[in-house]
This record gives structure tokens, sequence and C-alpha cells, in this order.
């Protein structure tokens, strides 16, 4: 069955098998991953014990990741912040102020200030992932339009690296392939691969090798071993793929408009 976490820890082996380094994005941006390598990226959008729980069995295999945790209360738990920088792993913080200030640029401002100051207090932050926000009428990253991250110290996921020769999966629409349910999980210029959609087919490319240069990006809610969540969680994704197809659609009606 896929979405596991056990499922989920087979790309973690194939790549380790496979010889790659498998990295966090900061390691990324430092240089410090090898010439063929994996970066690890984890939006938690909610049910952070889901990301604990990952977080704890891919320190247990010695690899390190990064977890950009929003500001909201279904994804910011100080306690499990803390245990999950005490693992070693990356923590970054997953921007949707310009939807929550409704783009005012000024409010946007100060609410991202205001986030990025609440959680540095529990663990350093060097990059920033924006939420894709799927029921906004705008990119969070248009926000960076009026003013600069790095002002604050900071690299974004998205922005601030070239990646051009990368692969790039997501995990968005609950497949690694190309679906119409994945609204902005998106990376400019990095190479999509339409025929990988499940985790299978995933670790199949790893451990094939036909990219030296891999990003994977996960949903930690979407992934555990526990049935009853594992099904609600199925169950959520299923409506939800079915409301973003509908939003893309509607967004199509208005740029014909």
């Amino acid at each position: 069955m896929d979405f596991t976490l056990r499922k989920y820890l087979s790309i973690v082996d194939a790549a380790l098998d496979s010889g790659y380094t498998v990295g966090s994005v900061s390691d990324l941006f430092a240089g410090s991953l090898e010439d063929q390598y994996v970066v690890l990226r984890h939006d938690v959008d909610r049910r952070p014990s889901n990301a604990l729980a990952m977080a704890t069995a891919e320190a247990r295999k010695g690899v390190r990741a990064s977890y950009y945790f929003r500001s909201v209360p279904e994804s910011f738990v100080p306690e499990v912040i803390l245990q999950i920088a005490d693992l070693g792993h990356e923590i970054g913080y997953h921007y949707e102020d310009w939807h929550l200030a409704r783009y005012d640029k000024h409010r946007a401002k100060a609410l991202f200030e205001e986030h990025l100051s609440t959680i540095r207090a529990l663990a350093p932050v060097s990059t920033i992932c924006m939420h894709g926000s799927p029921l906004s009428k705008e990119n969070n990253m248009t926000i960076w339009k009026h003013w600069s991250f790095e002002d604050y110290g900071l690299k974004d996921c998205i922005l601030s690296h070239d990646y051009t020769g990368h692969a790039f999966f997501t995990d968005s629409g609950r497949t690694f392939g190309v679906s119409g349910a994945n609204l902005r999980d998106e990376i400019a210029n990095a190479d999509v691969f339409p025929l990988v959609r499940s985790t299978n087919d995933l670790c199949e490319f790893v451990r094939l090798k036909s990219s030296t240069k891999i990003m994977v990006s996960c949903h930690p809610e979407r992934w555990t071993d526990n049935a009853t969540n594992w099904l609600s969680q199925f169950a959520k994704d299923q409506l939800a793929n079915t409301a973003k197809h509908g939003i893309r659609y509607i967004r199509k009606l208005s740029d014909k408009a």
C-alpha cells in the first residue's frame, strides 16, 4: 500500500543504496552535498505528529531533511518543532503571509516578520518555502515583488537556486506524477517525469540513477502506518483533489474572460 511511512522510507533506502548523498535544502544551498544527491523537503501543512514520526525514522537512517512549518495551529506545534530540530533536521518557515494579509504588502511584511520571529525563537531558520494556499487568487511568492527575503538572512527554497538539470517530485495530488490537483507546487526549470507516479516508480527512478540531482517534496500528513489516519487522509485528499480540479477549471475560465 502506498503513502505509508514504511513506503516513504523505501525512497530513502533507494537513495542510500544507490550511492546518493541525502540532505536538506540548506545542505544544497551550502554546497555540502556530493555530485549525486537527493534533497528531502517536507511541507508540514497539518498533522505535525506525522512529521515527527517521519523525522524520527529518517534520523535513524542517518539522513537529514528540511521541515517547513506554517504559522497556523494545525501545523505550528512548538514541542514538535523542537523535537525535530533536536533530531538534526532543518527547520524552515512555510510562509503564506501574502494570502493571510489579503495581498496588502505592508500587512504581509508585518505578518512575515512576526511569524519568522516566532519560529526562530525555537530553532535557527535559514531557508523558507511558500505554502500553495490553493484558495488564494495569488501566489504567496508575490510578497517578494515588494520586499526581499535576503534582508532577513534567508534563502527561498524555490527562488534562490537554479534547478536546471534537477528532477523534482512532489506528492501534491497524492501522486508523484503530473496532476491537475497540483496548483502551485512547482519549480521553474526543474525536470518532471509524468510516468513516475507511485512511490515504487520513484524508487525505481532513483535506483536507475535516472537523474543525478533530485528533490523530493512530501507532505507528512499523507504518510502514516496508522490505518485509521491513512483512510482519513485518503478521503480528505480525494475531496481536496476534486476541489482543486474545480479551482483550476474556474481559473482557466476567468483567464479567458
